[in-house]
C-alpha cells in the first residue's frame, strides 16, 4: 500500500504530540506549540506534514518556507533560531522487519519530497534529523547531499553514584571536590532566560561574532513547553549569577541546548550546573542526557569528559546550482 502525505487537518494535529511522545525520532522541539513559536519568531510558514497508510499515521515532518521575493526555501529546523535538530519523526515502525521499514521510510520520504515540490518547489532544502533517524539513504537516492553529524549522549542508567564514576577523573572531582555553601544552583524562569541569553549575547559580541538567537523568543518558547520541560538553571557563587543553563526535555530525554558560558569565578560552576541538571533529570526517569553536539574539536573536548556516546544524526540539503551558496549561509546563520 502506498503512503499519503498531506498537511495536517484538526484531527491530526490534535494527535501530534501524541506521536512525537511516542517515537524516538521525537524530540522536545517536534512538540506543536513549540513548532508555532519556531513558525513566528522565523518569519516563516510552517507545514506540518503527516503521512498516511491507510487510516494509519505513519510519519511526521515539519516543513518551514522562507521566501523572497519569488524564491523559496524549505528547512526543517529553520535557521537562527538554535535549534539543533528536526527533521522527519516515524511511528509505528519498531516491530517492522528491516525490509517493511525500509519501504515505509522511503516511501514516507518521497511522499514528503513530492508533496513539497508540488506545494512550494523550493530551490534550496535543508533538514536536520533527529538521532534517532537512523537511515538518510532516501535522501541520498533522491539526489540530496548527505553530511554525517555528532552528538554525545550521558547514559544516565544507573544512578548518581554510577553515573558520577563513569566521568573523567577532573570532572568528579569539581562535583565532589566543592561545598555547596560555596555556589547555589536554582531553577528560574523568564528572568533567569534573559541572564542567559544576554551572557551569551556578550560572550559572542566580544569574539565579535552574532548571536541570532533573543530572549524574547525563548521566553516564548518557555510558555510553550509543558511545565518543566524547560528549564533554565542559573549558578550563583558569593551571591552573584556566574553561569546558566537552559534545559529542554521530552519524556526520557533532556538537552544542553543554550548557556554555559565561560565564568569569571575558578569555581567550576558549569560542570556544578550540569550535575545539579543530571540529578534532577535521573530523578525525574530521565535516560538521556544529549550534550547537542560534538562536531567543533574544542567542545567535543569539554564534552567527553562526561564519558558520552557518540551519535550520528544528517544534515540534507539540496539546491539549485544558483542556490547552492545558502548553504554556506545556512551554516553561518546555524
Amino acid at each position: 500500500m502506498s503512503i499519503r502525505v498531506e498537511r495536517a487537518d484538526d484531527a491530526a494535529l490534535a494527535s501530534w504530540d501524541d506521536h512525537v511522545a511516542r517515537s524516538p525520532m521525537g524530540t522536545a522541539f517536534h512538540r506543536l506549540a513549540v513548532l508555532r513559536v519556531l513558525e513566528v519568531h522565523s518569519d516563516s510558514t510552517l507545514y506540518p506534514l503527516v503521512g498516511y497508510k491507510g487510516q494509519e499515521v505513519v510519519g511526521l515532518f515539519p516543513l518551514f518556507e522562507l521566501s523572497k521575493g519569488p524564491v523559496s526555501t524549505v528547512f526543517s529546523p529553520p535557521p537562527r533560531l538554535g535549534v539543533p535538530t528536526l527533521g522527519p519523526v516515524l511511528t509505528n515502525y519498531r516491530k517492522l522487519k528491516q525490509r517493511k521499514r525500509d519501504r515505509l521510510n522511503r516511501r514516507f520520504v518521497e511522499g514528503v519530497l513530492d508533496w513539497a515540490a508540488d506545494a512550494i518547489g523550493p530551490k534550496y532544502t535543508h533538514v536536520e534529523t533527529s538521532v534517532h533517524y537512523g537511515d538518510a539513504r532516501p535522501f541520498l537516492w533522491r539526489e540530496f547531499d548527505v553530511t554525517p553529524k555528532y552528538t554525545y549522549e550521558v547514559d544516565l542508567s544507573g544512578g548518581p553514584d554510577e553515573v558520577l564514576g563513569r566521568f573523567k577523573s577532573d570532572l568528579r572531582s569539581n562535583v565532589r571536590g566543592h561545598d555547596d555553601a560555596d555556589y547555589r544552583i536554582t531553577r528560574g524562569g523568564t528572568d533567569a532566560i534573559e541572564f542567559i541569553i544576554g551572557q551569551v549575547r556578550e560572550r559572542y559580541e566580544a569574539q565579535d561574532k552574532t548571536f541570532p538567537v533573543d530572549a524574547a523568543y525563548v521566553k516564548d518558547l518557555y510558555e510553550a513547553f509543558p511545565e518543566g520541560d524547560l528549564e533554565p538553571y542559573v549558578g550563583e557563587v558569593d551571591g552573584v549569577r556566574e553561569s546558566g543553563i537552559i534545559v529542554p526535555r521530552l519524556g526520557d530525554r533532556a538537552h544542553y541546548w543554550q548557556g554555559g558560558v565561560k565564568p569569571e569565578t575558578s569555581l567550576p560552576i558549569n560542570d556544578l550546573i550540569h550535575w545539579r541538571i543530571i540529578t534532577d533529570a535521573i530523578e525525574d526517569g530521565v535516560e538521556t542526557y544529549d550534550l547537542v553536539g560534538a562536531n567543533t574539536q574544542r567542545i567535543a573536548t569539554y564534552k567527553s569528559r562526561f564519558n558520552p556516546t557518540l551519535a550520528e544524526y544528517y544534515e540534507i540539503e539540496r539546491g539549485t546550482r544558483t542556490m547552492n551558496m545558502a548553504s554556506g549561509v545556512y551554516r553561518r546563520l546555524r
